[in-house]
């Protein structure tokens, strides 16, 4: 179990990288006057990712907080 927390953990600090990521992406096209079309998708689907995760790591941590 502590070697998926360790995955989990992982992933999602690598998702919120990539949230920030698109979103300095986003700021970026918005600036220049650019479709952001595509990064908002890509963000969108990060962030929906996200929830996933964060949700997985609180199911798996559960059991550990009754105990």
């Amino acid at each position: 179990m502590e070697r998926n927390l360790v995955l989990l953990n992982r992933d999602i600090a690598r998702l919120r990288r990539d949230v920030r990521l698109q979103l300095s992406e986003i700021e970026r096209l918005i600036a220049a006057d650019l479709d952001c079309t595509a990064a908002a998708q890509r963000l969108m689907r990060a962030q929906a990712d996200l929830v996933l995760l964060i949700e997985q790591r609180e199911r798996l941590m559960a059991p550990a907080a009754g105990e």
